[in-house]
């Protein structure tokens, strides 16, 4: 009898434990959804082929992510148009950091002073952050839960998670 409970208790676990690895809805829908919060976006060179990021600012991989797009600067920028979507980690309480970002005057080089650089000291009060970048935030938050994103960085081309 033990061991029933113990094979249905770790059943369970993997069941709650275990994150949504599949897209939720098809490529098609995913990239009309997109298209809605396509100007909200950071975006990163100038190439034929679209890429659309949901990324945090304090996960490391999104870190890591956009170190090496700076990295290959040349290479990725001239293959690749792309779009940076700022999306929180519940865990990683960045959503001080997001507003941040969207409220300053050049996004991307707030994004790098907090993400590459890692200096924190630019970070805004919640009172001075728009009506605007809250509503933008909500706004791809929304979208990403309806495409199913659950990691960072999710990186999407032609509407399909790579």
């Amino acid at each position: 009898m033990k061991h029933i409970i113990i094979i249905y208790l770790i059943s369970l676990t993997s069941l709650i434990a275990a994150p949504k690895e599949k897209q939720l809805v098809s490529p098609a829908v995913a990239i009309e959804l997109l298209e809605t919060i396509k100007a909200d976006a950071i975006v990163l060179g100038n190439g034929k082929i679209e890429v659309h990021t949901f990324i945090d600012p304090l996960c490391k991989m999104s870190q890591r992510y956009l170190a090496l797009l700076y990295k290959r600067n040349y290479e990725m920028f001239s293959q690749y148009t792309i779009y940076l979507y700022m999306h929180e980690i519940k865990s990683k309480k960045s959503k001080k950091h997001i507003l941040t970002i969207m409220n300053a005057k050049s996004s991307e080089r707030m994004l790098n002073t907090i993400m590459l650089e890692k200096d924190m000291t630019q970070l805004t009060s919640r009172s001075r952050y728009s009506g605007e970048s809250r509503r933008t935030f909500e706004e791809i938050a929304n979208v990403a839960k309806k495409i199913g994103v659950y990691k960072r960085p999710y990186i999407m081309i032609n509407g399909k998670v790579k």
